[in-house]
């Protein structure tokens, strides 16, 4: 399938392979334990503080590999993720490695250079081209994993913004064309602006405190047949989930 929109904007060839092979992901959970490493460094011995409100039900969705999941949550700073996962202690980390988050980045900032495209996709970052559509190459990618019952993270507004905006429909898109109906979760952050500004200069902030609430979730099993009995076109679909 081609994507012409999405590959005249994402100039490195497609990061992830076909098929991982055993060096790939020993490279991959090495990456993606050093960014857990250097994450859960800015919460070490209260220099920062983080509370979770409700983390049983997000460590429910995420340990039951039975079905696709997705997580949604308001963006703040440029590194909401991976910081928000320093909640999960080493010893669930690694237990739920294999099924770590995939979640959608934007193309000109993680994926300018091919170094960074290296790291970044080993870290599970999906290149999104911003304008690109719904169906461009991360989009059908993360579809893929969802097919695969692995877990994906949006950030529904696209951006990093301090106040809420028009959510876009990238998660309706997912929801909906998933072969089995994910199970959503929203995730609410609040404070992690000020442990990482967004105005220069770039580097942390200590003596702040973060608080992260997970919401309720929603099964799409449930949700998608009854915006089909309705008669709701494709578009409206999109608008209410």
């Amino acid at each position: 399938m081609a994507f012409p929109s999405s590959q005249d904007a994402f100039k490195f060839p497609w990061p992830f392979p076909k098929k991982e092979s055993f060096f790939y992901r020993l490279k991959s959970n090495m990456m993606m334990s050093a960014v857990h490493l250097l994450s859960k460094t800015l919460f070490v011995a209260n220099i920062n503080r983080i509370t979770i409100r409700n983390k049983d039900v997000f460590m429910k969705l995420l340990e039951d590999r039975s079905r696709p999941f997705i997580t949604i949550s308001n963006h703040r700073c440029n590194i909401d993720d991976p910081l928000v996962w320093s909640i999960l202690t080493w010893k669930e980390f690694f237990a739920n490695i294999r099924r770590h988050r995939y979640t959608l980045a934007a193309h000109n900032i993680c994926f300018s250079k091919a170094l960074h495209t290296k790291c970044f996709s080993l870290g599970r970052c999906v290149p999104c081209v911003r304008g690109a559509g719904v169906k461009q190459e991360g989009m059908e990618f993360c579809l893929e994993k969802l097919d695969e019952n692995m877990w994906v993270h949006v950030y529904p507004e696209g951006k990093v913004t301090q106040h809420p905006i028009r959510i876009k429909w990238g998660v309706a898109r997912l929801a909906l064309d998933a072969k089995v109906p994910p199970i959503i979760l929203p995730i609410w952050s609040n404070g992690m602006d000020k442990v990482w500004p967004t105005e220069k200069p770039y580097y942390p902030r200590f003596g702040q405190s973060v608080e992260i609430t997970v919401g309720e979730p929603m099964d799409m099993k449930l949700v998608i047949p009854t915006l089909t009995k309705t008669g709701k076109s494709r578009g409206e679909r999109n608008s209410r989930i």
